[in-house]
């Protein structure tokens, strides 16, 4: 390595390795950049606070909001580590090069670790070699957010469940070491391909900015590397719809008003996914979670889900057909008052005894043909109380006159506050 030249701020550094260096003692103070990571086998990149794992460009584009902002990532299927710095309007990218030496570079000189290469830019405001007239200087890094998660936080258990694009599991997540595991639900994404994980960071997009007590909540995503592990909060007693197959099995009653008590919450969850300006796509007992000793209600399954007042839709996908409003195969376009019809349908479900699918004795083709073609709607089962009844064929009315979830939410509380003789809370085996 070649004898640095000194100039009046610089000094000479023994590192552990005894190499000596140079650096500029002064600006070395002000770095921002903090590293805990090993130069030596490549990891250090692992251990910069503003590494951000194998990020989609969507999500690096959320991240660097000024000129001057910059990150450290890798791209998936592509080997290395870039720096993303925003300039104007343009994410600009830039391949680091780790050398054979384990030095890193950009298109000159190398660093010994790549946190000096960063500082060597960062602290001294030089412009990037980048090629073209667009010369960028780094201006702040941006750290990791709360849910961009290590992989080495997260212990699987046993499997849970298996879907199209990977598979669920039971888990724990260690955030700290001076905090307590907590209890999750980890999907790995077992295929590698871009229409996978796509879909998995476009779910993760939905939930990760909500809070609400009857919306499951996503901790974050691991993706240091693949597979991807996107971790949620484990909700122990599954579904609606395992709820209620299995109460049915076992010969448990569920009351009325314990029906209306989980529809009220759920109408809640939904409520608030509208305020976000998201549209569920999905609304089905299947997607809606319960955990007993709550006792609580999810809405859960946001792999549809779409942040946009109405989406277009491609007809030749397969849909829910039902629990799909009818409008949708007409227009081919989904909207709030879609999600309202769907959870029409869940309240159907909800008050199905025994539990079984809706128009259950019905082909595909003729719930298609009598729904969408002849206007046919689901009639309110016999054990549903009236009101709650009336409230159901207007979620499955004609689109513009069916009620916001502000007002399913209003009547649902108006049904549960006036069934005072009973207590509200959930009894798998009350009679």
């Amino acid at each position: 390595m070649p004898k640095p030249k000194k100039d009046k701020t610089s000094r000479k550094i023994k590192t552990k390795r005894n190499d000596t260096i140079s650096e500029d003692h002064k600006d070395a103070k002000k770095s921002p950049i903090r590293s805990s990571g090993n130069s030596k086998n490549g990891t250090e990149h692992l251990k910069l606070d503003c590494w951000h794992g194998l990020l989609p460009d969507e999500d690096t584009t959320d991240l660097l909001k000024e000129d001057g902002d910059f990150l450290v990532r890798g791209v998936q299927d592509t080997p290395g580590i870039y720096l993303s710095v925003k300039w104007g309007p343009q994410i600009m990218n830039i391949a680091i090069v780790r050398q054979g030496d384990g030095r890193y570079r950009f298109r000159g000189k190398p660093f010994n670790t790549l946190k000096e290469l960063l500082d060597h830019y960062q602290v001294r405001k030089m412009a990037l070699p980048f090629e073209g007239d667009i010369k960028p200087v780094l201006g702040s890094p941006v750290l990791r957010k709360n849910w961009e998660l290590r992989h080495g936080m997260i212990i699987l258990g046993k499997q849970l469940g298996a879907g199209a694009y990977g598979t669920v599991y039971k888990g724990s997540l260690q955030k700290g070491m001076d905090k307590k595991p907590i209890e999750v639900a980890v999907k790995e994404l077992s295929e590698m391909g871009f229409e996978a994980s796509n879909a998995l960071w476009r779910e993760a997009r939905v939930m990760r900015d909500y809070d609400h007590p009857n919306v499951l909540r996503m901790y974050g995503v691991a993706n240091d590397y693949m597979p991807f592990y996107l971790v949620m909060e484990f909700v122990p007693d599954g579904s609606l719809e395992d709820y209620f197959r299995k109460s049915d099995k076992a010969g448990k009653k569920i009351t009325t008003l314990e029906r209306i008590e989980i529809l009220f919450q759920a109408a809640a969850g939904m409520e608030y996914l509208h305020s976000k300006g998201c549209i569920h796509r999905d609304i089905a007992t299947r997607n809606i979670l319960i955990d007993l000793n709550g006792p609580i209600v999810k809405v859960a399954d946001f792999g549809m889900t779409r942040r946009t007042s109405n989406y277009r839709i491609d007809p030749n996908k397969p849909m829910n057909l039902r629990w799909l409003a009818p409008e949708v195969y007409q227009n081919a376009v989904v909207k709030k008052s879609t999600d309202v019809y769907a959870f029409g349908v869940t309240m159907y479900e909800c008050f199905t005894v025994p539990y079984d699918t809706p128009y259950k004795d019905w082909k595909p083709n003729t719930v298609y043909d009598k729904v969408v073609n002849k206007g046919y709607r689901l009639k309110p089962p016999h054990v549903m109380p009236r009101e709650v009844g009336e409230l159901m064929k207007e979620c499955l009315g004609p689109e513009n006159d069916r009620p916001s979830f502000r007002t399913i939410v209003q009547k649902l509380e108006f049904k549960r506050r006036s069934c005072t003789d009973v207590a509200l809370h959930f009894t798998p085996t009350q009679v």
